[in-house]
């Protein structure tokens, strides 16, 4: 029985290490696109925040008042127009 050892071809280890390096970079540049992606998403969200905060504070100040006179004052106001139509 007879062993034979395959020894590898030097340019191939060139080659391979040519195409990890190439992989290296475009593995960087995908990188760097997407956290240049997320600071323009985050940069647009950050800027919007405080119009959504102040939207969201005005509906929520007038639903309360809409709500409090639901259920409080409703009936009371109905019976005073109520009562100054029958003035008349």
């Amino acid at each position: 029985m007879e062993i034979e050892y395959i020894y590898p071809d030097p340019d191939d280890d060139k080659e391979v290490q040519e195409q990890i390096r190439l992989m290296k970079k475009q593995d960087t540049l995908g990188c760097l696109t997407s956290l240049l992606v997320l600071f323009v998403v985050l940069f647009v969200f950050l800027t919007l925040l405080p119009f959504m905060l102040a939207a969201l504070g005005w509906s929520i100040l007038f639903l309360s008042v809409y709500i409090l006179y639901k259920a409080y004052l409703e009936v009371y106001v109905i019976r005073l127009i109520f009562w100054l139509k029958s003035k008349r």
